[in-house]
């Protein structure tokens, strides 16, 4: 199945997102990662899933391009504005 979910660099959606992954599922992540909450703690979630390899790269996301995961064939992550 294939899932949206949004906020996917926030604590909960991270985790919905590997659990959906574990499963099976097809994942496509959506976040603004505004600095409401500590933006590299949102990045470093990002490392985790793949999407990113370093903190730097993840502040050099452009906005609306869709990014793979590296360790889940299955995630894909878009950040937005």
């Amino acid at each position: 199945m294939k899932i949206l979910v949004t906020g996917t660099a926030g604590f909960i959606g991270s985790h919905l997102a590997l659990r959906l992954l574990q499963r099976g599922d097809e994942v496509v992540g959506l976040d603004n990662i505004n600095d409401y909450y500590d933006q590299n703690v949102k990045y470093g979630r990002l490392q985790r899933a793949g999407i990113i390899d370093s903190l730097k790269e993840g502040k050099d996301i452009p906005y609306g391009k869709l990014l793979s995961s590296k360790l889940y064939p299955n995630y894909k992550f878009i950040k937005l504005n």
